[in-house]
């Protein structure tokens, strides 16, 4: 007797189906099938199951009922569903039975920033709103009189009396007014583009989702969540007692709750904390966070001007000076009198706001030693937290302006402008003509 599970079938592609045994599998194996009558070789077909009879003689095939056909699946197999039933989805397809909108595209929150500030250096620094004359939309006229008031003066210091100083042997003033000068410098820029202390707006921090870390940073629910609906409309009739009792109030512009020494700045367009006043000189506002900066702007530029002024005018009257002078107005006949002119009116001009800065000076100095700002001193309003004006922490920044925000989520629905009126002349002519003419 042969043993018949041995011989394995060999299949080929023919489009029938058919395989053919080997010459040596015939010699070595018997037939003994009670199907077949005759002698002759069996295999089947993978695509329908049927058996079809291989041999010398014609092919019959088998009377026996074909077995269902069972498809080869590689992989996971999936139930059968209709196709033409199946929901529409995007092209990164569902997730949990729902279509996956495409994502809004994302800009840095400098970028997009709401109120009237302005960044630069890729939001490292940013200075206040525009100045208030309005002839120069992108600059303050004020703040460039006092960069004038600085530089011009220290420049004729550093050409002409610096050097003389140095050849005479005296260096110890010539490097004290270079490092008064330096302070002064650094002072104004860190004042003009530093953060005052802003308190970010209600669509900011729900653009930005920081509501929990601003909570725990200044100690109070900033958007008042449990009271106030999620854009801020009517906040101001639902605060809690225990907020207004101490002194905390409602921003209808912002839309937040701010502390109690924090106001709205009209000019900037933000609610600073512990907010002094809008400086147009410097082009920001003086608030909790550049005060420090401020007093030390104003202080340093004092001693500058009486380190550069008397020493500046001691070298215009000197002899050397006029000899030079004369010189010159020989070599160019009269041309650099005007000159000269202009340079005297400035003198005067120095003058005047040294006398100005002195008073600037004493008058915050009087601020500090009574714990108010210009604000509250101003409106008679108590220093309700007894928190010091200069020696206070600075406190850290409340918003990061390289946060990635949706622009639209930044505009307020009952504030967003209203749509272009339709013209009906422009409508007829592109429903006639289409919009190429």
């Amino acid at each position: 007797s042969s043993d018949l599970s041995h011989p394995i079938p060999q299949f080929d592609h023919h489009p029938l189906g058919r395989a053919m045994a080997s010459p040596k599998a015939d010699e070595n194996r018997e037939e003994n099938d009670d199907d077949l009558t005759f002698g002759g070789k069996l295999s089947f077909s993978p695509k329908q199951g049927s058996a079809v009879v291989t041999g010398s003689t014609t092919p019959k095939p088998v009377s026996r009922a074909p077995p269902p056909p069972t498809p080869a699946v590689m992989g996971k197999t999936e139930p059968e569903q209709d196709l033409e039933m199946q929901p529409l989805t995007g092209v990164a397809g569902a997730v949990n039975g729902e279509d996956s909108a495409p994502e809004r595209p994302k800009k840095r929150l400098y970028n997009v920033w709401p109120s009237r500030n302005k960044f630069f250096c890729k939001g490292m620094l940013m200075t206040g709103g525009e100045t208030e004359m309005g002839i120069t939309p992108n600059c303050s006229v004020p703040n460039l009189c006092v960069w004038t008031c600085i530089l011009a003066p220290c420049s004729l210091y550093f050409i002409w009396v610096f050097p003389h100083l140095w050849k005479e042997g005296c260096f110890a003033l010539p490097l004290a007014t270079l490092a008064v000068f330096l302070m002064a410098t650094g002072f104004l820029l860190a004042t003009c583009c530093s953060d005052p202390g802003i308190l970010p707006r209600r669509e900011v921090v729900n653009a930005t989702k920081t509501a929990q870390k601003l909570q725990s940073e200044l100690g109070y629910d900033l958007l008042c969540t449990e009271s106030v609906p999620l854009d801020g409309r009517g906040g101001g009739r639902n605060l809690p007692v225990e907020l207004t009792s101490r002194g905390y109030r409602w921003c209808r512009t912002c839309r937040i709750i701010r502390p109690p020494r924090a106001s709205h700045c009209p000019d900037c367009d933000n609610c600073v904390m512990r907010y002094d006043h809008h400086c147009p000189f410097v082009n920001n506002c003086v608030g909790q966070r550049n005060y420090h900066f401020f007093f030390g702007f104003v202080t340093s530029v004092l001693c500058l001007a009486m380190m550069v002024l008397p020493a500046l005018f001691w070298f215009l009257n000197s002899d050397n000076f006029e000899l030079a002078v004369d010189g010159m107005m020989h070599v160019s006949n009269g041309v650099l009198q005007p000159l000269f002119y202009a340079l005297i009116a400035l003198g005067s001009l120095i003058g005047i706001a040294t006398t100005l800065s002195c008073l600037l000076w004493a008058y915050h100095l009087f601020l500090i030693a009574t714990k108010r700002t210009t604000k509250e001193f101003r409106r008679n309003i108590a220093n309700v937290a007894e928190e010091p004006t200069l020696c206070a922490s600075r406190g850290p920044r409340l918003f990061d302006p390289w946060a990635w925000v949706d622009p639209r989520d930044l505009i307020r629905a009952d504030e967003a402008p209203p749509p272009v009126p339709s013209n009906f002349c422009v409508d007829s002519w592109n429903s006639c003509f289409g919009d190429d003419y």
